[in-house]
């Protein structure tokens, strides 16, 4: 029988389930199907009659290839199959295609699968599709976009493996009060769903409120929170046009004493802008350029959302629900798969992962 140890849930085993949900997990599990261990990527030679659409807003980056590994380690374990749908964005587009990932949805709920994992990127568009997909016998387990409690409802899903984006914020200014860096500048990228919401966590563990301004200017002492929001088109995909947005700020504003990326690529471009007043840089996600400058110094932390966890989980939940009777983890709330800061002490324990691309 298949009993998921910490030991298959990534090299680290960290993941936020309670004691209660993990030995849920690990009952429900081994009353299920035995599948095979040289069951392929994608499962579906084990002894698991499941099929699993997996749907996301992602494209097959350096985040979300981790995503969709973890899926595919999933179903191996399991023996499950898992539907070749993964992200509706093509690389280059400067949004995610949420109309493509809305009728991904619907294809797969016109397939019958036995389950979906899917990222809530646009609750307003997506919810109404999932709570079809729930009425239709289709159990809905969230990822990464979607990780709130009025959502997990609207949508009908049994919960929501992702990073809690206030909390991540929360937890950064806080950190950063510690470091006497409090005058924050935060970089949107791109507008949108989850990354205000960063921000926001940001002035809240600073103290400075529940939102951090959006005027443009910095004050000229902190403790404060100021965002700069990115013109460029796709700044992810173009951070050499998009960091001199930053820069110019920064020239600007030489106040500022910490600067939060809000992904790897926009942070890892900033680290070779070398901006003059010499910020703390804080990002957000791991890579091996962001592991590099953490042991560097160049990069002060980062905030690890482990998202490797967020497409292997969801899988491990389907399965348990149809294979135990409905057994479900989560309460109709999110299970976090972070946060957790990485900086000079413990960058060690997470290199192995991102070696492996589980992080």
């Amino acid at each position: 029988m298949f009993t998921p140890s910490l030991a298959t849930l990534g090299h680290r085993g960290r993941v936020g389930l309670s004691a209660a949900a993990l030995l849920l997990l690990l009952a429900a599990c081994s009353s299920g199907p035995s599948p095979s261990s040289s069951s392929a990527a994608a499962g579906g030679s084990g002894g698991c009659p499941y099929k699993f659409a997996v749907i996301t807003h992602g494209d097959n980056g350096n985040f979300w290839s981790v995503v969709y590994k973890g899926a595919k380690d999933a179903a191996a374990k399991t023996g499950c199959t898992l539907t070749q749908v993964w992200g509706s964005q093509q690389q280059g587009q400067a949004n995610p295609d949420d109309n493509a990932e809305n009728a991904q949805i619907q294809n797969a709920i016109n397939a019958k699968v036995d389950g979906i994992a899917v990222s809530d990127h646009d609750p307003a568009l997506m919810n109404g599709t999932l709570a079809k997909a729930v009425a239709a016998g289709i159990p809905v387990v969230l990822l990464n976009a979607g990780c709130d409690d009025a959502d997990i409802a609207a949508s009908g899903a049994i919960t929501c493996v992702g990073q809690p984006e206030t909390l991540a914020g929360q937890k950064i200014g806080a950190r950063l009060l510690t470091e006497k860096a409090t005058n924050a500048l935060c970089v949107v990228h791109q507008s949108g769903q989850n990354q205000l919401d960063r921000c926001n966590g940001v002035a809240q563990g600073l103290g400075v409120g529940q939102t951090c301004t959006t005027t443009g200017t910095a004050p000229a002492n902190g403790p404060a929170c100021t965002e700069l929001i990115l013109s460029t088109p796709n700044a992810a995909s173009n951070p050499t046009q998009a960091i001199g947005q930053v820069s110019a700020y920064l020239q600007a504003h030489p106040q500022v004493n910490a600067v939060i990326t809000l992904n790897t690529a926009i942070g890892n471009a900033l680290v070779s802008a070398k901006p003059a007043n010499n910020p703390k840089i804080v990002t957000f996600d791991l890579d091996a350029t962001v592991e590099s400058e953490i042991k560097a110094g160049t990069i002060e932390f980062a905030v690890d959302q482990q998202q490797y966890l967020q497409g292997y989980l969801p899988i491990l939940f389907l399965q348990v629900f149809k294979a135990a009777h409905g057994n479900a983890v989560g309460g109709g709330t999110t299970v976090p798969s972070g946060p957790k800061l990485v900086d000079k002490t413990n960058i060690d324990t997470v290199s192995a992962a991102i070696a492996a691309g589980e992080d």
